[in-house]
């Protein structure tokens, strides 16, 4: 081969792997442009889809570099099928960081603070019960309950919640509930995302509170999972009176069992907090029995309410306690 046919050939080879590089980076686009549409119009029956629900907002790390490839590499095909991902996560989630203009309620209008808090079972759980303290929710849901929290002084709990708790212990299935007020418990349904239903008499009247903690869907079969979240989710309208859903549900708020709770309730983050409010995993987390401390990548922990509410502020901790997750503190008013 001659030097001139070498040269040629390696301009070939040269102009051939530029143009498989674009259209490489052209695939990332084009999957999201095919896999968001299917998500909602399939729900998460479809494993890719499910997946991409948990990642949405992070994928900007992707494409925001991959923007800036293709505009300095003056491509503007690229580019534009590049934006249409990063405007279509920038409008979904643009709510949370826009100011919200809430009116403040009246002055002799009825409060409630709740509290969800998932403790990872922990055994040293002073911390948490710092926590809790500093907070003083009216209305505290437990998940993962650890033993130690039920000492006989309750760590000092008792002076908050004197005698008013309910717990549910099994070999699957342990939350509590305390409440300042009369707390009646109402069902322990395992099959319906491990829920624990509560009747609590308020000054204004009788609530129901559901103590909610599926099992998460990779440690159970995902069609199992959704289910058992779309059985509950069927309750809330049977449900005539004021009810608030609270708890580690296992799914971020672009999943279908997001979708189908939203369709009934209203989600007090998305009215009255600012930021996307991951809550897990939290510091010091350990993945099989490793540090993996990234931070919080995911928001899965939430506080629902009918609309005989009106959400007044919520926010998710910037302190764990010890626990894998943040906990999440709601404040709601009462509508009359």
């Amino acid at each position: 081969m001659t030097k001139t046919q070498s040269n040629s050939l390696f301009k070939k080879l040269t102009s051939a792997s530029r143009t498989i590089l674009w259209v490489t980076l052209y695939l990332p686009s084009l999957c999201f442009l095919l896999i968001y549409p299917l998500r909602w119009l399939s729900g998460d029956s479809i494993t890719p889809v499910r997946m991409v629900s948990y990642v949405i907002p992070w994928l900007l790390i992707f494409f925001l570099p991959l923007l800036v490839i293709a505009v300095l590499g003056r491509r503007k095909g690229l580019a534009f099928v590049t934006a249409i991902p990063i405007l279509t996560i920038a409008f979904t989630f643009a709510p949370l960081f826009l100011p919200k203009f809430q009116t403040p309620p009246a002055p002799d209008r009825f409060t409630l603070k709740i509290m969800s808090y998932n403790m990872h079972s922990i055994k040293d759980i002073r911390g948490i019960a710092e926590v809790i303290r500093q907070e003083k929710p009216d209305i505290l849901l437990i998940q993962e309950y650890s033993n130690r929290l039920f000492s006989p002084s309750f760590h000092g709990l008792d002076k908050l919640y004197p005698e008013l708790y309910m717990e549910v212990a099994t070999k699957d299935f342990r939350q509590a509930t305390f409440s300042r007020y009369p707390i009646k418990l109402i069902s322990a349904e395992l099959e319906k995302g491990r829920t624990q239903k509560m009747q609590i008499e308020l000054p204004t009247g009788s609530i129901e509170v559901w103590n909610v903690h599926p099992m998460p869907p990779y440690l159970i079969p995902p069609e199992e999972f959704d289910a058992q979240m779309y059985a509950l989710a069927e309750d809330i309208p049977q449900v005539d009176g004021p009810l608030i859903v609270a708890g580690d549900m296992n799914a971020t708020d672009q999943s279908e069992v997001y979708r189908k709770f939203n369709h009934y309730l209203q989600d007090a983050y998305w009215e009255t907090g600012w930021g996307l409010g991951f809550s897990y995993p939290a510091s010091p987390y350990k993945f099989m029995e490793m540090p993996f401390n990234t931070g919080p990548l995911w928001r899965i922990d939430y506080v629902f309410h009918s609309q005989h509410f009106y959400a007044i502020s919520a926010r998710t901790l910037t302190t764990s306690g010890g626990s894998d997750h943040l906990p999440v503190v709601v404040e709601l008013s009462i509508v009359k």
